[in-house]
């Protein structure tokens, strides 16, 4: 069982060279590989699952910067090493689903905008309460709101 989830057979079409270059350090040859999946479709299954590990697990180590928007709220998250910081900015006033909104309505000063700030230490590994973020509807973000906000929230 994977500890993210398994790839699909199209996802796992766009990592093919990643793929046999991970049966390769397993000690699996073209031969061989295809008298597992003609022999083990249980092997077939845990290797696969094993690989989808390996390119998640690659991607949130990379990973530092989420968003999450929904009408009313837009939090911004950074997973340092330790721990993970929240920035949140909430109004009734503007959609921030639509940035183009928020933007006018910012510059011309129409609405009121809550902000907070919190930080947690992980209760998981880093990488799986990043994957159960995106799971949840998080978005991957450049980071750039985020810096921007850290130094006025």
């Amino acid at each position: 069982m994977p500890i993210y989830r398994e790839l699909t057979l199209d996802e796992l079409k766009h990592f093919e060279q990643e793929f046999k270059e991970f049966l390769a350090v397993n000690g699996i040859d073209a031969d061989l590989w295809k008298q597992i999946k003609t022999d083990d479709q249980d092997k077939v299954n845990k290797l696969i699952s094993s690989f989808s590990d390996v390119i998640y697990n690659s991607v949130l180590l990379k990973l530092e910067y989420v968003e999450f928007a929904t009408e009313h709220d837009i939090k911004y998250f950074y997973y340092g090493k330790e721990k993970a910081d929240l920035i949140g900015l909430e109004s009734e006033e503007v959609t921030f689903t639509n940035p183009a909104e928020v933007i006018k309505a910012i510059e011309e000063k129409k609405v009121s905008i809550k902000s907070y700030r919190t930080s947690k230490a992980y209760t998981q590994k880093r990488e799986e309460e990043l994957f159960y973020m995106i799971k949840n509807g998080c978005q991957p973000s450049d980071g750039k709101m985020f810096k921007l906000l850290s130094s006025v929230v």
